[in-house]
């Protein structure tokens, strides 16, 4: 089998953007994507996802995408891993980690058609149940998370993160409120963004830790694994991060100086499905959590599912809630342009599963993806 050419397309965001909070710098952010389509010469194609944000940082990610393909066609997409560390030689150079993510991902998706077989089934099968807890990629104000905190536990999510970082009085009046007013076994988990310094993340670390909170999310500078690892040692709050690191590497430095409880990696970020695999089986040798950090679009998030359901260290993974004005919480908004959409939901319960299609499991409806589509390029 080999490559015969990869396309892309860059896709507008299918839900409006969101305002993030003014701690991570007041910008906003979209579901826009670049899907990246690896075909062979036995008609098998992968699919492959990552994105930027926003348009117009995706409109760059897809160069650096045709840039990377240039290193595959006429090779046999089944070597995954051969691929994985030649094309890593070019990214870690160039930064082009989105574009190694996408194009790992189709690879894995063909190998995965061409057994016909789901893809957690070639990553070693499926280890136990995967439940997802709720984000909300907007801010909210303590009311309005109570009242969603009810919403989401009716559904049977097990927890909900919401933005920290707004300073530390505030922050520990969001915790003792919110945390107050939840449902019974209903999580919480706050995300900083890396907006604290060590002192204050102490400080929000300690209240966190009083109100039993799931976890503390990038509390300080990602880079700072000895601060991390201080904050893991004197509070009782589990410390999470590893959405901003590429590809696996770092998760070394991190482990061995048990600087996070919980390891959150990108797919679409950290070297797609091998990057990602990576980080689970390393945090498994530690004996701590992963919980793969995954707003994003749907190819990319039926990704993170295959990976999140093959791990023994995972038993949680994200959801955005990225609209409020819908019956179902569970409801998987983030691809219009998926035919079977439905197979990426949460169902009564809390519990998600990875689709059962070969492969990632995803259908393209043609029609709706010429709708969505701002460019394209083979």
């Amino acid at each position: 089998m080999e490559i015969t050419e990869i396309e892309t397309a860059v896709l507008e965001s299918p839900v409006d953007a969101a305002s993030l909070p003014a701690q991570v710098g007041d910008r906003s952010l979209d579901i826009s994507s670049v899907l990246v389509r690896i075909h062979t010469d036995e008609g098998i194609t992968g699919l492959g996802e990552s994105f930027y944000r926003s348009v117009e940082d995706n409109l760059f990610l897809e160069r650096s995408i045709r840039s990377m393909a240039r290193h595959l066609v006429g090779k046999d997409p089944r070597n995954v891993k051969k691929h994985w560390h030649e094309l890593y030689l070019h990214v870690k150079r160039a930064g082009a980690y989105g574009a190694l993510s996408a194009l790992d991902e189709a690879m894995w998706d063909i190998k995965g058609k061409n057994a016909g077989q789901p893809l957690y089934e070639l990553l070693g099968g499926e280890c136990g149940d995967i439940h997802a807890y709720a984000t909300f990629p907007a801010e909210k104000e303590i009311d309005e998370l109570i009242e969603d905190a009810h919403w989401l536990a009716d559904k049977g999510f097990v927890a909900m993160k919401v933005g920290a970082g707004f300073g530390v009085e505030e922050d520990r009046e969001r915790i003792r409120e919110i945390q107050t007013n939840t449902p019974d076994e209903f999580g919480l988990a706050i995300d900083a963004n890396t907006s604290y310094d060590f002192p204050d993340a102490l400080r929000v670390a300690k209240t966190a830790s009083e109100y039993e909170l799931e976890w503390f999310e990038e509390p300080i500078a990602h880079t700072d694994i000895s601060g991390q690892a201080d904050l893991n040692r004197k509070v009782t709050v589990p410390i999470s991060g590893y959405q901003t690191h590429t590809p696996h590497y770092p998760a070394v430095d991190h482990l061995k100086a048990n600087a996070l409880e919980i390891y959150q990696p990108s797919l679409d970020y950290a070297g797609g499905v091998t990057g990602a695999t990576r980080v689970a089986d390393l945090v498994e040798a530690f004996g701590k959590q992963l919980i793969p950090h995954a707003l994003g679009p749907a190819v990319n998030y039926a990704a993170s599912l295959h990976v999140a359901a093959a791990s023994r260290a995972c038993e949680r993974i994200e959801f955005a809630v990225l609209v409020d004005d819908i019956d179902d919480p569970g409801e998987y908004v983030g691809g219009p342009h998926i035919a079977n959409q439905d197979d990426i939901r949460v169902e009564d319960g809390g519990e998600i599963t990875p689709p059962e299609g070969p492969g990632l499991g995803i259908e393209i409806d043609e029609d709706v993806l010429a709708e969505y589509t701002v460019s394209t390029s083979s």
